[in-house]
């Protein structure tokens, strides 16, 4: 099943891998930003990758709130949004900040779903979430919306009936008590190893506590390799999240 950052050393699939827990949201833009930079890292780093849910908006009702409902300053904002931007055309990564807070509940038991289907469903998902909101200027926090947007990845009624039936509810309650228990306070958050990474940190930051954490491991001052019976690990590979 998937390994938990508690018991688990930065090795990860293969040799020299280091594996990287990344608390994450859909609605987190720094978040869509860090996915694409993690793929790109992955390029030329053997690195596995674990992305656990994160929810930043719990109290956003799934219609949605206007920016300024939502506490946020429309001049603050903005500036969020150009500062955004930039990041995204050093990537070539399409993005436009929507002009309203959405709730992630749904989208993120949604991404559980998927894991359970394999890598390649959640990866499809975790994309398809983030272009939806980042790029249409969807609302993924509403349900009709949310079944669309994963269509073309995931069963509609078999993801309606889990939304439904809570089913993912005790992960996303076990993911948040697992952020709280590692100082995870936002989005997003990285633990290579004992090394921690907070927000949309440029490829070099996260190359180099890669680095830090293989370095550690091959000292053999790393943690344990076990496994434990949680479902972070079976996210991977997403890269993104």
């Amino acid at each position: 099943m998937a390994e938990d950052p508690s018991i688990a050393g930065p090795r990860g699939r293969g040799p020299g891998s280091v594996t990287v827990f990344v608390y994450g949201d859909y609605v987190c833009p720094f978040s869509y930003i860090a996915a694409e930079r993690l793929r790109r890292l992955q390029r030329d780093e053997p690195l596995t990758v674990h992305w656990r849910p994160f929810e930043i908006h719990p109290a956003v009702p799934a219609a949605g709130l206007a920016v300024r409902e939502a506490g946020y300053p429309p001049d603050e904002w903005a500036g969020m949004a150009s500062t955004l931007e930039g990041m995204a055309a050093e990537l070539d990564l399409p993005f436009r900040l929507p002009d309203f807070v959405a709730n992630s509940h749904q989208a993120l038991q949604a991404a559980e779903f998927a894991r359970d289907l394999g890598p390649d469903a959640f990866r499809g998902v975790q994309e398809a979430l983030f272009r939806a909101y980042f790029v249409d200027g969807r609302n993924v926090g509403e349900r009709e919306v949310l079944l669309d947007v994963t269509a073309g990845h995931l069963d509609r009624e078999a993801l309606e009936a889990a939304l439904e039936d809570g089913r993912y509810e005790d992960e996303l309650r076990r993911a948040s008590a697992e952020a709280e228990r590692y100082d995870v306070a936002g989005t997003p958050t990285f633990l290579f190893g004992r090394f921690k990474v907070v927000g949309a940190a440029p490829i070099e930051v996260l190359r180099e506590a890669a680095a830090k954490a293989r370095s550690e491991w091959g000292a053999g001052s790393g943690g344990s390799d076990a496994a434990a019976e949680t479902r972070a690990g079976e996210a991977g590979e997403p890269e993104a999240g």
